[in-house]
């Protein structure tokens, strides 16, 4: 009898039985889910059963298909959703792509795994057009033309062509088909390129300045004194630098460098660039200079700012956009700065960007590492950061 992929013989086989010794054997077939035939032999001692030398084969073959993978033992008719947890996340797992990456497709994989998308259906009929398009349309009408644009992608790559691996398709029925994502209901979201003012500015830097975690500062929140320490210092970092949060979360002391005239300088690499472009800025206010090199002396790591309690670590970004969270609503409570309980850390790009506006653009481009479609970046090969240093010092003297 032909078998097919994670089939075996065990039901059509017959027991024997030595008749000497009275050792009970069961010799059977199995395709393992590569195509490779199998003849394994299930021995048991005398006075051992029929149904438990059977017994003892079935185990051994649910065995043998669990060590050989589940490459091939995908039918059409399995749920698509156990498809993408087994098959479709390892697969963005061992993608050479930045873990920022990897975490936001696999969220996109869970959204699409849920009931009112994907869920509930067979691989063949989660694979019909209709049905994809229906979900990548309901899920940017609910997350935003943008998210269903990468879902559309992350559907494409780990979900179709590796049911085109496993033989389960015979083409990508997403290729060369046009969905309108672009007239859909798009999430709310608060405009990023809101900014502060000068004065509160100097406001939020002043009263971070002043804290001291853990010495009586008589502040509830957070709970931990190191994430309290580490949540300031990484804003007071951001709100000098314009550095994008996981650029700042995964900058290391080896990418920091103080000049012969004491200016600090940092090194955001391609790799933890967003644009992947590589730049150097100067830390734009002495006394957060100060700070950090403090800091460093008293927590060290090898990440400027690393996870609360291990700066040896870097910080989950998941945990660190909720401690930012906090703290920006405390200081919109505290200093009266309304915008700082919705807004995030992306403010400071914006403000540092209004507040320095005198300079030319593309010293304020190379700075802050846009790209084309925000500040006309075909000049940031520039690297010259003299004059946005000192227009910097000059508003800090102004203010002072």
């Amino acid at each position: 009898m032909a078998l097919n992929p994670g089939e075996d013989s065990i039901g059509d086989c017959k027991v024997t039985t030595d008749s000497t010794t009275g050792v009970k054997y069961l010799r059977w077939s199995i395709k393992l889910p590569n195509g490779k035939l199998k003849n394994p032999r299930t021995q048991a001692p005398a006075g051992t059963s029929t149904g438990e030398v059977k017994r003892r084969a079935r185990a051994k073959a649910a065995e043998m298909i669990r060590v050989a993978g589940s490459t091939g033992t995908w039918k059409p008719g399995s749920p698509v959703t156990e498809y993408i947890e087994k098959v479709s996340k390892p697969a963005v797992d061992k993608a050479k792509i930045r873990d920022s990456s990897k975490t936001r497709y696999k969220q996109l994989l869970d959204v699409l795994a849920e009931t009112r998308f994907l869920g509930g259906y067979t691989i063949a009929d989660a694979t019909r057009f209709r049905n994809l398009e229906t979900a990548l349309v309901d899920l940017a009408a609910e997350r935003g033309r943008e998210s269903g644009r990468q879902a559309r992608n992350v559907t494409s790559k780990y979900v179709l062509q590796q049911l085109i691996r496993d033989e389960l398709l015979d083409y990508n029925p997403l290729h060369g088909m046009a969905i309108e994502l672009g007239d859909v209901k798009t999430r709310k979201r608060v405009a990023g390129g809101q900014a502060l003012t000068g004065k509160e500015y100097d406001k939020v830097l002043n009263h971070l300045l002043a804290q001291t975690p853990g010495k009586g500062d008589g502040l509830a929140l957070p709970r931990s004194i190191d994430k309290r320490r580490s949540v300031i210092d990484l804003t007071l970092l951001q709100a000098t630098t314009g550095l994008r949060i996981t650029e700042a979360r995964t900058l290391t002391w080896g990418n920091v460098e103080v000049d012969g005239d004491g200016q600090m300088h940092v090194s955001v690499t391609e790799e933890i660039s967003k644009t992947h472009r590589a730049r150097t800025v100067p830390v734009l206010d002495e006394r957060v200079q100060a700070h950090l090199l403090t800091r460093r002396n008293a927590v060290g790591g090898r990440y400027v700012v690393g996870a609360p309690g291990n700066p040896d670590t870097e910080w989950d970004r998941a945990n660190a956009l909720k401690a930012v969270k906090k703290l920006y609503v405390e200081l919109s409570a505290d200093l009266a700065i309304p915008l700082l309980h919705d807004i995030r850390s992306h403010v400071w790009r914006a403000t540092l960007n209004t507040l320095l506006i005198e300079l030319p653009e593309v010293h304020r481009a190379a700075y802050f590492g846009h790209d084309e479609s925000v500040n006309r970046t075909a000049y940031t090969d520039t690297t010259d950061t003299t004059a946005i240093v000192a227009a910097a010092r000059r508003r800090h003297l102004k203010a002072v």
